[in-house]
């Protein structure tokens, strides 16, 4: 009991020394920085020994420039001071799509309209489980029924309830099977909405940031995982933070994010989304949505995502992920971030939502019929007859929230909108490029997805 005290009393004395450098050298260093002055060019190939590498990027022998949140991040080499490129991993993927395709002069364009996802098949069979796997056998289990039904890409834009809503009236945006749509109504207009996404991750998931590069991750304008490690070519990032690599640190890891989006980006995108490595994002619907809100030409503060209730504050749900504008992500970093914060918390999104408190509120982003958008759970949760564990208690109470929140009586399926942005909870490549595949009919024809496909979805 007393040794139990005793190491009590020597974690207190330790948390409170740090406490007390934090706070007395937090003036001094922790300014937000000029965000001309980080331009500065940094190499994306490894030129030093690992053990260099290794050396460099221990903290206590070569300490960051500035005090976390503002400290920047580190190049392959551990370099302090490194921006990097969000159009990298794109880039990469374009050359790709022209070696896989054999077409030199291929563009974007062309990408985005061959539907170009590459399937990896070691040590995963990729092609087998994303392309051969028979409809509702795959990792969409009985979600396949509103993934092919419900759930529209790139549809058009969401006509008035009644003057003054931007949602879509009821039955949705359009009725009958999946639609994809090569030209969504956005591209006709003299600048569609410019969207930076943003995903939090660790080099021990590399593999889901590789599956989002090859996915949906090459559709945003720009796109950044922040790791612990840098490598450019699927847009990975190493961005310290103040405290350990940990899910019990989110929210130092998230102010960190935030601030460097800030410090680097800020003037470059209209949008900033952020989300784990768990998610698939459908950035058409994100980018479409976007397009049909009424901002006031960027000067109304805006805070987007799904719904949660948390110490009686609604809040942007971290799970599915949350998107804000210009005016509130300036807002965020210089009148919140700029002042000392140690907390070490893994409820960020709770954090972000009391931060912004007195700033804006979350948008109500639930469609007319009462469907979310921002969805924190896999497609096959909400299909029919989900008898599993999880079901029955954590996603139960989750969809009676939304059923209070939305007044209807929605269930299932009909929790989905049709212009659903975001899937969380997609813990493997391979989930996440099958549900993908779903959406946008990437498998090659002659394969069991894509016939299946075939036979029930009509394209326009």
């Amino acid at each position: 009991f007393a040794m139990n005290w005793f190491a009590l009393l020597i974690r207190t004395s330790n948390r409170l020394g740090d406490i007390h450098y934090y706070y007395a050298t937090y003036k001094q260093r922790n300014v937000i920085p000029d965000r001309e002055a980080l331009l500065s060019p940094s190499p994306d190939v490894v030129l030093d020994h690992p053990d260099e590498i290794a050396r460099r990027r221990n903290e206590s022998l070569f300490p960051p420039p500035r005090d976390h949140p503002f400290a920047g991040a580190r190049d392959v080499n551990g370099h302090w001071g490194y921006v990097a490129d969000p159009y990298s991993m794109r880039n990469h993927m374009l050359l790709r799509f022209r070696n896989d395709s054999g077409n030199a002069g291929a563009t974007l364009e062309d990408m985005r309209k061959a539907r170009f996802m590459p399937l990896e098949n070691y040590p995963d069979n990729e092609t087998q489980r994303v392309c051969e796997t028979p409809p509702g056998e795959g990792e969409e289990g009985t979600g396949w029924d509103f993934l092919i039904n419900k759930v529209v890409i790139g549809g058009p834009v969401p006509l008035p309830k009644s003057p003054g809503d931007r949602r879509e009236p009821p039955g949705g945006w359009q009725h009958g099977k999946n639609v994809t749509v090569d030209t969504p109504p956005y591209y006709n207009t003299p600048k569609p909405p410019k969207i930076l996404c943003g995903m939090y991750t660790y080099h021990k998931k590399r593999y889901l940031v590789q599956a989002a590069a090859h996915s949906w991750a090459w559709r945003c304008d720009g796109f950044l995982a922040f790791s612990d490690v840098t490598e450019p070519k699927i847009g990975a990032v190493d961005l310290p933070h103040y405290g350990k690599e940990t899910y019990g640190n989110m929210w130092q890891k998230v102010r960190s994010i935030w601030a460097y989006i800030y410090a680097n980006y800020y003037e470059h995108f209209d949008y900033f989304h952020l989300g784990g490595d768990d998610n698939l994002l459908i950035v058409e619907n994100l980018r479409n949505y976007l397009w049909s809100i009424d901002d006031e030409n960027g000067t109304k503060p805006l805070y987007v995502g799904g719904a949660w209730k948390t110490r009686g504050i609604i809040a942007c749900s971290g799970g599915s992920g949350y998107t804000l504008n210009r005016v509130t992500l300036k807002w965020l970093v210089t009148e919140k971030f700029a002042k000392p914060d140690i907390r070490m918390d893994s409820g960020e999104d709770r954090l972000m939502g009391f931060s912004l408190l007195p700033f804006v509120r979350c948008y109500d982003t639930h469609d007319a019929n009462g469907g979310k958008r921002y969805i924190g759970g896999p497609p096959k949760i909400y299909g029919p007859n989900c008898n599993t564990h999880a079901c029955k208690t954590f996603w139960s109470a989750s969809f009676q929230f939304w059923r209070d929140y939305v007044h209807k009586n929605v269930t299932g399926g009909d929790l989905i909108s049709s212009q659903a942005v975001t899937f969380h909870l997609l813990r493997n490549a391979v989930m996440v490029k099958r549900i993908h595949a779903i959406l946008h009919r990437t498998c090659p024809t002659g394969t069991v997805l894509a016939d299946a496909l075939e036979a029930v979805v009509k394209v326009d």
